[in-house]
């Protein structure tokens, strides 16, 4: 089976089954395509199944590939394959260049050190720009011998339609909710109760869900940040700023946009929080038994007698409108601080 245990944790759902049977077969037959796309949201398995792809092009098993014992499986797992070669964003900039790509172009250049298929892995290819985009596709119409490349991509409109024409396709999709808090609960023994709060925070996200838990995706416990007690506090400083009074809301709303600020990497995640507060209490004006945050039952049950439905699809708007800038590198302290100055003027 192509899937090993280490992946199945983030797939349970019937279109990567399927891909994991396109990729097997592709494998049985021994003609690996020159190009491979994979596409869809992050944390959905697209660079985790371009390695377990590379080991099985090269696992020297007789019976099941990847076996992950022999050496070529061994050196993969390890990143120190030679002829494993990957090009990624550079720290701090948001385009892959076209000097990367002249580079790789360099190396590809000599034959493979050890390697039957050499893998070349572009990761989120869809930030290449264009000359980047063009020197790719010189290769890709003379690939070199014995290799091939894998594009991993969260988007396909910003790639060249002559590279998405010489590439095989494969469209990766997030699990459900229900597939994530069910991976919770069977694999990792999560509490029920606690599986569908933060299979829900998370979205369709199992590492983030796990994140949440503080657990890695082995199930061991991490160290760090304590998220079941920021999920408390965001709620409880959420519920807090809506229903104080008016004089002292906005120095609320200042200090929650502070608070948070402090800690410019979990800045979307505890956003996850908020906007699952703003989804309940949407939600609970006509279906309260269907919001996910259970344990603030009572809180939205008095905030929802409090204000209008339009008021807290407003607020919703609000936060989308907030994580947008935020992704544009807009100043953190200062959009938040707009966002919750917001909900205080209520």
């Amino acid at each position: 089976m192509f899937i090993d245990k280490g992946m199945s944790a983030f797939d349970q759902k019937t279109d990567i089954s399927q891909i994991d049977s396109e990729l097997a077969y592709i494998i049985q037959a021994g003609k690996i395509p020159n190009a491979l796309l994979f596409s869809g949201k992050k944390n959905t398995g697209k660079n985790e199944r371009a390695f377990e792809f590379a080991k099985a092009c090269n696992c020297i098993a007789d019976t099941k590939r990847p076996c992950n014992n022999c050496l070529p499986c061994k050196k993969i797992n390890s990143g120190m394959h030679p002829d494993i070669l990957q090009v990624s964003l550079s720290e701090k900039k948001k385009m892959i260049s076209i000097s990367q790509i002249r580079e790789i172009g360099l190396l590809l250049s000599a034959k493979p050190n050890e390697a039957k298929k050499r893998m070349v892995l572009i990761k989120d290819a869809d930030k290449m720009n264009v000359q980047a985009q063009n020197a790719l596709l010189k290769m890709l119409e003379e690939p070199p011998k014995n290799t091939f490349f894998i594009l991993t991509a969260t988007h396909t409109p910003p790639l060249l339609p002559t590279i998405l024409s010489r590439c095989r396709q494969f469209r990766f999709c997030p699990p459900s909710s229900h597939e994530i808090q069910t991976t919770l609960v069977h694999q990792y023994g999560i509490d029920p109760k606690k599986a569908y709060i933060f299979s829900r925070t998370a979205g369709s996200d199992l590492k983030k869900a796990l994140m949440f838990l503080n657990l890695d995706t082995e199930g061991e416990k991490i160290s760090g940040r304590d998220w079941q007690k920021q999920r408390t506090w965001i709620i409880q400083e959420v519920i807090g700023l809506v229903t104080a009074q008016n004089v002292t809301k906005i120095h609320r709303g200042l200090m929650l946009a502070q608070r948070l600020s402090m800690d410019p990497d979990t800045i979307f995640e505890s956003l996850s929080i908020v906007k699952m507060v703003l989804r309940d209490l949407c939600v609970f004006k006509y279906t309260p038994e269907r919001i996910v945050n259970l344990d603030f039952f009572d809180a939205f049950k008095d905030i929802s007698q409090m204000h209008a439905y339009n008021t807290f699809l407003g607020w919703v708007k609000d936060l989308y409108e907030t994580e947008r800038r935020l992704a544009s590198n807009s100043s953190i302290r200062l959009t938040l601080d707009r966002f919750f100055l917001k909900l205080s003027m209520v």
